[in-house]
C-alpha cells in the first residue's frame, strides 16, 4: 500500500505546522526528562510526566489562539487538537506497532472521517523513543486507515535540518553546471598583467 505525505490528503497538514508541533513535543520531552534525574525517578515517572506536560502544552498552544490553524477539540486525557479541520491525538509509542491501550480508539472529536480503506481515518503524533544512546528521539505524524494500516507518514528528526516526508513521489533530478575553477597562480598572473597594462597607459 502506498504511503503519502499528510498534505496529499489535507492541504492544511503542511511541513511548517507539523514541524512546529513536533519540535515543541520534543522540547517538552527533553526538558522534563532532564529535570527528573533523581534516584527516585524511573521510566514510569519520567514518561508519565512527559505525557502530562505534552498534553498541557498542546492544550495551552491551542487555547492561546496564536495560530489560526490550531484549535482545541477535546481537553481530556485523550487531548485532541485540530490542525485546520483535522483532529489529531498524541502518543509516545512505536508508530509501526503501537502498544498503548486506546491508540486506535477514537473519541467523539476524533471520529469525523468516513471509513475508507485507502485514506486516513485517524491522525496521530507519535513520539518514538531512541533505543540507544547513539540514536535520537523522533516524531512521526501518521495517518491510519480503518484497518489500522499506515497510509500517511511524515517524520521529524532533530538533527536533520530539512524535514522529509515518506511518499511515493521522487523529486526530479537537477543538472548542476560544473563550478568555474581558476588556479590561484593564474589569477595572480592575470592581476599582475592588468597592473602592468594600467601603469603603461
Amino acid at each position: 500500500m502506498s504511503v503519502f505525505h499528510p498534505a496529499h490528503f489535507y492541504a492544511e497538514l503542511t511541513d511548517d505546522r507539523l514541524r512546529l508541533l513536533a519540535e515543541e513535543l520534543l522540547n517538552v520531552r527533553y526538558a522534563t526528562i532532564g529535570l527528573l534525574d533523581s534516584p527516585y525517578d524511573d521510566n514510569f515517572t519520567r514518561e508519565s510526566a512527559v505525557f502530562g506536560r505534552c498534553k498541557n502544552m498542546l492544550t495551552a498552544k491551542a487555547l492561546s489562539r496564536r495560530y489560526d490553524w490550531l484549535t482545541l477539540a477535546h481537553a481530556g486525557m485523550d487531548v485532541t487538537i485540530n490542525i485546520g479541520r483535522v483532529p489529531v491525538r498524541y502518543f509516545r509509542d512505536d508508530p509501526n506497532a503501537p502498544e498503548k491501550a486506546g491508540f486506535f480508539k477514537r473519541n467523539a472529536t476524533d471520529c469525523l472521517f468516513e471509513d475508507e480503506a485507502g485514506a486516513p481515518v485517524m491522525w496521530r503524533f507519535v513520539v518514538e523513543r531512541a533505543l540507544t544512546g547513539e540514536d535520537e528521539d523522533q516524531v512521526h505524524f501518521v495517518g491510519y486507515n480503518i484497518f489500522h494500516e499506515k497510509v500517511s507518514l511524515w517524520t521529524y528528526r532533530p538533527s536533520t535540518p530539512m524535514l522529509h516526508s515518506i511518499d511515493s513521489d521522487v523529486p526530479p533530478t537537477v543538472n548542476i553546471p560544473p563550478a568555474a575553477v581558476e588556479l590561484l597562480e593564474d589569477a595572480e598572473a592575470d592581476e599582475q598583467q592588468e597592473r602592468k597594462t594600467g601603469s603603461s597607459d
